[in-house]
């Protein structure tokens, strides 16, 4: 019996509620696309891989014995405003929709890009998280000011928020129909595709659809925390962060 062969790669259809963040994702390796994919299955914390930021000393990024791997972003124990960004310094990811030429012709592919984390925190209540694409920054909470495409909840909040940010301006997202529940794992990410909006998801469930202020230029994989308490110890971790996107390449079209 002859083998199945396809003419194109195979990509998740993304059909159903619960997988319309794998829509068009490829089902496995394929050169027409660039992913990075971290467990946290490691004896310590991998730093060579990471960078990190730490604010007013005391905070920590460690490796949990967690089944399946998980870093854990702890702050100290009695300091305000004290927590750490970690950064994937080595991939950078674009947000670039597609262009055509008066003829209707595709010039530049652009890029679709999934991003997910799955990510918990100790007290939503009292700290500032949050996960996705950065641009370069300085400093523990300088993400906060950066342009980025992000997941949030901010101190005195157990929601998340979506955040688009570029050099015109922000837009926040809030999605309240959602309550985070403290040491209770959540899946977040976003789907940017080649039209120039970002979906975002939360369990995988389509919570929001962005327009505006999409970041365009080089972004990096980030995930930070920082205490808005000065009594405590505020633990955010990550089992797994991912993210993959197609080469935006001329020499694609028509391959993707």
């Amino acid at each position: 019996m002859a083998g199945t062969h396809f003419r194109n790669p195979v990509m998740f259809a993304g059909l159903a509620k619960n997988t319309k963040w794998f829509k068009d994702l490829p089902v496995d390796n394929n050169p027409n696309f660039t992913c990075y994919k971290d467990d946290f299955i490691y004896n310590t914390f991998p730093s060579s891989q990471w960078s990190t930021s730490i604010a007013d000393g005391g905070a920590s990024a460690g490796i949990s014995n967690e089944v399946n791997g998980a870093v854990t972003l702890t702050s100290a124990n009695t300091t305000d405003n004290n927590g750490l960004a970690l950064v994937k310094t080595q991939n950078t990811f674009q947000a670039v929709a597609e262009t055509r030429d008066s003829t209707g012709a595709i010039t530049n592919p652009g890029t679709v890009i999934w991003y997910e984390a799955r990510i918990k925190n100790n007290d939503a209540n009292a700290t500032d998280y949050g996960t996705g694409l950065v641009e370069t920054f300085t400093g523990t909470s300088g993400w906060r000011s950066a342009n980025r495409i992000s997941i949030e909840s901010n101190n005195g909040e157990q929601f998340y928020r979506f955040v688009t940010k570029n050099a015109d301006g922000t837009n926040q997202v809030q999605y309240t129909a959602y309550t985070i529940t403290d040491d209770g794992y959540d899946t977040v990410g976003f789907r940017c595709d080649r039209a120039g909006k970002v979906e975002f998801f939360v369990n995988r469930v389509l919570a929001a659809t962005v327009t505006s202020n999409i970041n365009t230029d080089d972004m990096q994989m980030f995930a930070a925390s920082v205490s808005a308490s000065a009594s405590g110890q505020r633990i955010t971790s990550l089992d797994y962060i991912t993210c993959t996107a197609n080469r935006n390449a001329a020499e694609l079209i028509g391959n993707i």
